[in-house]
């Protein structure tokens, strides 16, 4: 078993996934050896003393020699763009990103670095996405299957509980969001350092709803 780098994708080859780049094969030239052995189906006339003759067959304990070949089945990309590494190596880079670490191609060979920054627009659309997750899980915890359900109440007055909530939901939405927006703004002008996602839901204006 090998297990190759591939610098150009930063990625991993096992041989046990890929295949091997050649493989073992009886040799289809070798031609199984002959041994004589007396006739097993030879039957002696009454009477005689004959011994049964002597026939050829196929040595039952020659095995043929075994040729490397090419692997059809191998996946692996040129050797030239590989480089081998052991399993240990393998092993500590894993274990590197998964305490968040990433691994890239330094001079051909993988490294776990820090990752990078987030962008700024990466970080907003974090703390949008928490936001929403929270708006969507607060209908749900009223019953709805999420705030656009619970919003498509506030215009049906077939049943009064349900379009006030309607109602609430939408007015509560457009607070959220507004509040939201300023915030964002005010990170980007550095008037306010950036939240988690958890300490901006956590100052989101509270929902009020008629009936509850």
């Amino acid at each position: 078993m090998s297990i190759y780098f591939h610098a150009a994708t930063a990625g991993f080859y096992d041989t046990r996934a890929h295949g091997e780049r050649t493989a073992l094969i009886a040799d289809p030239k070798w031609k199984h050896p002959m041994i004589s052995v007396p006739d097993p189906d030879w039957m002696a006339p009454e009477g005689s003393t004959d011994k049964a003759p002597m026939i050829k067959v196929k040595d039952p304990k020659a095995k043929p020699p075994l040729i490397e070949v090419p692997n059809a089945g191998c996946n692996l990309p040129p050797a030239a763009q590989l480089l081998e590494i052991t399993q240990a190596e393998y092993q500590a880079l894993f274990a590197a990103q998964a305490q968040g670490k990433v691994i890239q191609a330094v001079k051909g060979r993988p490294v776990a670095l820090d990752p990078p920054p987030l962008t700024w627009e990466q970080v907003k659309a974090g703390l949008v996405t928490s936001v929403q997750l929270f708006l969507d899980q607060t209908a749900k915890t009223a019953g709805y299957t999420d705030l656009k359900d619970a919003i498509s109440y506030a215009d049906e007055p077939a049943v009064l509980k349900f379009q006030a909530d309607g109602v609430a939901f939408r007015t509560w939405r457009s607070l959220c969001w507004a509040y939201c927006y300023d915030q964002l703004a005010a990170i980007e002008q550095g008037k306010r350092k950036t939240p988690t996602g958890a300490e901006l839901v956590a100052e989101l204006p509270a929902l009020v709803l008629p009936n509850a």
